[in-house]
């Protein structure tokens, strides 16, 4: 049994060894800590193989070659930590490592040190070599000196040093006494090994002072590789104290009635069930928990306390109260100052000191050399946790004067904006770790209060601003949140609509006129942008034309937040378009006077004429026949430019409705599919699969497209080809008539939609005229070119509808 419980001794050590070298390979310290607990790992190990009582030469070899190495290992570890002495020379160490190295060397090839191990009724025995009192001698100097080191070390240390110095004193001090007593001086002086086996137990003095060291007080920094590897460790522990008991209890019973093999099996199995037990492996996670977090509850009640209040103030005196009072609650420092940036520099906004007599200062402005170093590193600044290396003297020295211990910055959007100054804690404590990150977790949610307190007074001014604007402006202004409640009505809306701002706020859009109501919870509800270029505002006392944009606003995931609906009266801007387009038909009409001065004064000449004759011939019959027939043809010819004069100075008065563009298309091919048939011209149709809507008047818009399927029918010879296509584009709906005649003439392509500018000889020139102004009715344009391979090509664009609505035309 005793041989099993060193195996788990030597077990527990190789494993801290593993556990410390892991953590930073790198590290001297780490080394030289990691090579000692192996060399104490491997010391334990070869004394409890020397139990089975075989092979006494090769586990007595290896006992006194890892002891040899014990010393001078401890003195390389306490030459480095937790930095390297000035007192003992660099080639001490050296010349020491060195002469355990010979040692190890002779123990393991010749009978210098020991020879002839037996075991006895007695236990075991083995003698003692000529080299023993040298190697004694050798083993009580080294482990005094590197003691001597380290007692000198923990004198002048300070803080979190001075405290893991004297736990490592005391481990050292302990467990190298009770394993030198043991296992050096007692078979020196006796002459007897009787009680060597006893000496590796001394490693779980070691193990526990070290464990704790590394737990409370962070022992080279191992906290996290500790946190996560120790659970299991501790857990095997605790589980095989009562598994021992119990074995220890029955086994005199249990030696009787099984052999080895047996026993083995026996405690392997109710180890097992002992570490998978989950009420075990609960009480141990929740006793290591409080064990390594010893005001682990405490920084989260004071975190969680803090940010309920800091995430309520929205001013810095405030935040400057909530944290000086939770620092000095929890801390308890001598004294804490905070600064914060103005202009470039960083200035005192608040100062309080623990003690009246505490030697705390707080300058007006923070030292220059201190900011730039929180600027660059962006993390806490603490004596206790910074070597003291030419990087950092200056900063030590002005902290040191400053009777500071600790500088946190105040970072918002990667900007240093403050720091807060604390100085040692009343109680004496060094900042351990857990300190450092509660208070860079306030200084965090301190910058962030900050900042917030800024942004909330830049909300307000902007505000403000755009609660200004939005009051002067003559465009109508409805804001609604995620619900549909009406949350912004300006004055220029309730002019618009007639209805009354006060009584708007939080109603529901429902409430608006129609045309504001969809667009609103279009935007709710789809996200869509909705422009509207024009729509009708219907009150009680009358209807206006608007143009209407709708948009849904969002916050910074996406997420639809509410929307926002502007719209402008064109009332104004219809009376001015009505006022311009009657100034341009009088500019058209001046123009028209004199072509249709012209045009009818051909018939006019050749009826005077006729007229003047008639007194002269009344008694010719063929005369009188032929004055007949060519008066009726010159009057006629006059009534169709009459009627055609007419149709463009009288343009439809029907209402605009949303019509599917490919219709009236589909109608005019059926009607001019017979004419393009016997002339023996192919008309091509092309439209898209989908519906392309538009607003306008379905009779006119196909009387525009009979006008130009006819032209293009007349311009075509014979087996020529016509072709009609529409295209649905991201700003409007485009039609196209294209033949493959002769095209138009480069010096009539500027002139063709002007009155009585033809192509063809018998032509009044009025068709592609009133096309034109349809088109402008509409409001769409026509345009018109020759294409790259012959032919002329009319070009017919009109806007998009928008919405399922009725405007007037």
């Amino acid at each position: 049994m005793a041989m099993l419980l060193l195996f788990v001794v030597s077990a527990g050590l190789l494993a801290l060894a593993m556990f410390v070298y892991r953590a930073d390979p790198r590290s001297a310290i780490h080394r030289w800590f990691a090579s000692f607990v192996a060399c104490f790992a491997t010391w334990a190990f070869g004394i409890a193989g020397r139990q089975w009582g075989t092979h006494l030469d090769a586990w007595n070899d290896l006992v006194f070659a890892s002891a040899s190495l014990l010393p001078s290992t401890l003195l390389g570890f306490t030459y480095v930590f937790p930095a390297r002495s000035t007192v003992v020379p660099p080639w001490t160490m050296r010349a020491n490592l060195a002469v355990g190295g010979i040692f190890a060397l002779l123990a393991a090839t010749t009978p210098l040190i020991y020879y002839n191990p037996v075991i006895t009724p007695h236990g075991f025995e083995r003698q003692s070599g000529s080299l023993y009192p040298v190697f004694a001698f050798y083993m009580l100097a080294t482990w005094m000196l590197a003691l001597a080191t380290l007692v000198s070390k923990w004198r002048t240390a300070e803080n979190v040093a001075r405290t893991q110095l004297r736990y490592l004193t005391w481990a050292f001090l302990l467990s190298g006494l009770g394993g030198l007593t043991t296992n050096l001086v007692l078979p020196w002086i006796t002459g007897r090994s009787t009680y060597t086996w006893f000496g590796p137990y001394f490693g779980v003095v070691l193990i526990a002072l070290i464990a704790h060291t590394i737990i409370r007080h962070r022992l080279m920094n191992l906290r996290l590789v500790i946190h996560r590897g120790l659970t299991v460790t501790v857990a095997a522990v605790i589980v095989l104290v009562p598994v021992a008991a119990l074995v220890l209890l029955v086994w005199p019973r249990l030696a009787e009635r099984l052999d080895v093999g047996e026993h083995v099996v026996l405690i392997g199995a109710v180890v097992t069930v002992g570490l998978i037990s989950p009420f075990a492996r609960d009480l141990v996670a929740t006793l290591l928990d409080r064990y390594v977090y010893r005001t682990h509850a405490s920084y989260q009640r004071t975190v969680r306390e803090a940010s309920a209040v800091l995430t309520r103030v929205l001013n810095m005196t405030d935040v400057l109260d909530v944290l000086t009072t939770t620092l000095r609650t929890t801390i308890a420092p001598e004294g804490l100052a905070i600064y914060s940036a103005t202009a470039s520099r960083l200035t005192r906004v608040a100062c309080a000191r623990g003690l009246e007599t505490s030697r705390f200062e707080c300058p007006d402005q923070l030292a220059t050399g201190i900011a730039a170093r929180l600027a660059r590193t962006t993390d806490a600044v603490a004596i206790d946790h910074v070597a003291a290396g030419d990087a950092n003297r200056d900063i030590h020295a002005q902290m040191r004067t400053l009777n500071w211990s600790v500088v946190l910055p105040l970072f918002a959007e990667s900007a240093l904006i403050g720091t807060i100054a604390l100085g040692p804690k009343l109680s004496g404590d060094p900042y351990y770790r857990e300190d450092l990150n509660l208070l860079m977790t306030l200084a965090n949610q301190t910058g962030i209060a900050l900042k917030n307190a800024q942004r909330y007074r830049e909300v307000v001014v902007a505000h403000e601003y755009v609660a200004r604007i939005v009051a002067s402006i003559d465009s109508g202004v409805v804001a609604v949140n995620a619900i549909g409640q009406i949350t912004l009505f300006n004055e220029a809306a309730a002019h618009l609509t007639r209805l009354d701002a006060a009584d708007m706020h939080r109603r529901f859009a429902a409430a608006l006129p129609k045309p504001l109501s969809e667009g609103l919870n279009t935007a709710l509800h789809t996200g869509e942008v909705m422009r509207v270029p024009e729509v009708a505002l219907i009150d009680a006392a009358a209807s206006r034309p608007v143009i209407l944009t709708t948009s849904p606003v969002r916050d910074q995931s996406g997420a639809i937040t509410g929307a926002v609906a502007v719209f402008s009266d064109l009332t104004p801007v219809k009376e001015l378009e009505h006022e311009r387009r009657k100034a341009e038909r009088l500019a058209y009409f001046e123009m028209l006077a004199s072509g249709v001065a012209h045009e009818i004064k051909n018939p006019l000449v050749a009826i005077k004429t006729f007229a003047q004759l008639l007194p002269r011939r009344q008694d010719d019959p063929e005369f009188i026949d032929e004055f007949g027939r060519i008066s009726s043809r010159e009057i006629a010819r006059i009534e169709r430019l009459l009627d055609r004069l007419r149709t463009l100075a009288n343009p439809s008065e029907r209402p605009h409705v949303r019509v599917d563009l490919r219709a009236p298309l589909g109608e005019a091919v059926e009607v001019m599919e017979p004419t393009f048939a016997d002339k023996g011209v192919q008309l091509v149709v092309n439209v898209p699969d989908e519906p392309v809507h538009i607003v306008a008047d379905h009779d006119g818009l196909k009387q525009l497209i009979l006008n130009l399927l006819m032209n293009a029918y007349e311009a075509t010879p014979t087996s020529g080809t016509v072709v009609a296509e529409i295209h649905r584009e991201p700003d409007g709906a485009r039609l196209t008539v294209a033949d493959t005649g002769d095209g138009i003439a480069p010096e009539l392509l500027e002139r063709i939609f002007e009155p009585f500018v033809t192509t063809k000889p018998w032509g009044t020139g009025l068709g592609l005229a009133i096309s034109a102004g349809m088109a402008a009715m509409h409001g769409g344009h026509l345009r018109a070119s020759n294409a790259d391979g012959g032919g002329a090509r009319f070009t017919l664009s009109l806007p998009l509808a928008h919405a399922a609505v009725t405007v007037a035309a």
